[in-house]
Parts: C-alpha cells; sequence; structure tokens
C-alpha cells in the first residue's frame, strides 16, 4: 500500500497575529494564505509521485492542534508535514532565512529533515538557519510518526514577505518539499506534465528561432509592487540595487521600458 503523507498547513486565516506588518500600500500577508498555498500544492505532487494523504486541517479555520495530530495518528499516517511561515518580532526587521524542526532525539525525524532542508535551501537563495530540534512543538511531540516543520522564510522581513506573497516561491517550496519526502522514503518524484505550446500560438516566429516568452504587464507590476516594498525596507545601496535590477528584469520580460 502506497505511504501515507499527513500534511498540515499551519495555523488559520483568522488566528491572530499570524501574518505580515502592512507593506507600503496598506496590505498584509496572512501565514495562512502561505500554508494553505503551499499545502494544496504539495498534495498534488505526493499524490501524482504515488503516496495518499491526509489534509489535517482541511478547512479555513484555525484546526486545534490535537485535533490534527489525532487525525494522523487515527490514520496511521507514515509522516507529517507541517508548513509554516515565521516571523520575528513585529515590525519589518533583518531576519531571515529558512530552518527545519524535528522532535528532539528521534532520529527518523532527523533523517527526513535533513532531506527536506536540503532540497528547501537549495531553491531561492535565502539564509540557511539549519535544521534544529524542539520538545515543545505538538505536531512533532504529539504524533506518533516522524515528524518535520518547516518555516520557509520570515513575515517580518520585507524581501522574504514579497518571495512568501509569490506564486512562484510557494510553487517553488512545494515542489521541493515533495522531493525531500519523496527522497526519505525512497520514492521516486514524478515531474507534474506540461504541455508545449499549440501550433500556430507561439513558441516558434517562423524562421525556426524561437520566441522568447513574455510576462503579462499586470503579473509583472504586481510583483513589482511586492519587490518595492523590499526596496523601501533595505537598509544598504546594494541591496536597494539589486531590488532595481530585478524590477527591471520584469519590466523588460514584460515589454515595458526600465526605470
Amino acid at each position: 500500500m502506497a505511504y501515507l503523507i499527513a500534511v498540515c498547513d499551519g495555523h488559520g486565516m483568522s488566528t491572530p497575529g499570524k501574518r505580515t506588518p502592512p507593506f507600503p500600500d496598506g496590505r498584509v500577508m496572512k501565514e495562512n494564505e502561505f500554508n494553505r498555498a503551499v499545502a494544496a500544492l504539495l498534495d498534488s505532487h505526493l499524490r501524482r509521485s504515488g503516496f495518499r494523504t491526509l489534509l489535517v486541517a482541511p478547512t479555513d479555520e484555525d484546526t486545534p492542534l490535537n485535533t490534527r495530530t489525532a487525525a494522523a495518528n487515527r490514520a496511521g499516517a507514515d509522516f507529517y508535514i507541517s508548513i509554516h511561515a515565521n516571523a520575528f518580532g513585529n515590525g519589518w526587521n533583518d531576519v531571515r532565512g529558512i530552518e527545519t524542526f524535528y522532535y528532539t532525539g528521534s532520529r527518523e525525524g532527523l533523517r527526513a529533515a535533513t532531506l527536506i532542508h536540503r532540497q528547501l535551501i537549495q531553491g531561492t537563495p535565502l539564509p540557511n538557519r539549519g535544521v534544529k530540534t524542539r520538545t515543545d512543538l505538538a505536531v512533532l511531540r504529539d504524533t506518533h510518526m516522524p515528524a518535520v516543520l518547516v518555516e520557509c522564510a520570515f513575515m517580518t522581513n520585507a524581501a522574504d514577505a514579497a518571495l512568501l506573497l509569490s506564486d512562484a516561491y510557494r510553487a517553488e517550496c512545494a515542489r521541493e518539499l515533495a522531493q525531500g519526502i519523496c527522497e526519505y522514503f525512497g520514492v521516486k518524484y514524478v515531474e507534474e506534465q506540461t504541455t508545449g505550446p499549440a501550433p500556430g500560438s507561439g513558441g516558434n516566429n517562423g524562421s525556426g528561432e524561437e520566441e522568447e516568452d513574455m510576462m503579462s504587464v499586470e503579473d509583472a507590476n504586481k510583483i513589482i509592487k511586492f519587490l518595492s516594498a523590499a526596496y523601501l525596507a533595505a537598509n544598504s545601496a546594494e541591496a536597494r540595487k539589486e531590488f532595481n535590477r530585478l524590477a527591471n528584469e520584469l519590466r523588460r520580460v514584460s515589454g515595458q521600458p526600465p526605470q
């Protein structure tokens, strides 16, 4: 029988305090916006790769932790993954990066956390805060199977928060979590099937040369808006220069003039 993975998206949409500080435009991102998006994508990747899955918090409500762990234990899950975005303090600050937790003394938890963390830090460059142990986290302590909790970036860091808001980073995290879980169980990760462009719809300009993919102006400007928050929070000229370069790259691929 296929392995059963319990997937936990941390907190709920209305959980107090679990959100970013306000961006310059007044918007905030609730942590569960990131967590549930990654959980849904991870669920798809795992099922495609031959796993069974159990969503232990299937609604937007903040499902009690003992309800989550009891569901996983009752179902006899083989592994538990809890997805989070981190925070430090209440306002924007310089603390950022990725860290992964397992229950102190769990050899299988350590092995799983190490493999998953290695996948996560191979993606978008972020500070590597390491693999750590905890005894006070209910989803690690009260589960009867190996369990790992990942903190994918800091909501209280403007650069990290811009990533947490982006569909691309959410998709990346989900894929890397799936790859780490597959590696832990010795199961082949099955790539998502993509289809090429329909005949005459682009991809070839008729001269045998491939056309460059273009991003829509609307999508580019949405990402630029998030980058602007990181730009304003940057504390060095080098960082601001890099954010400006990235924004101009987005303008270029969407056919807009640089600024």
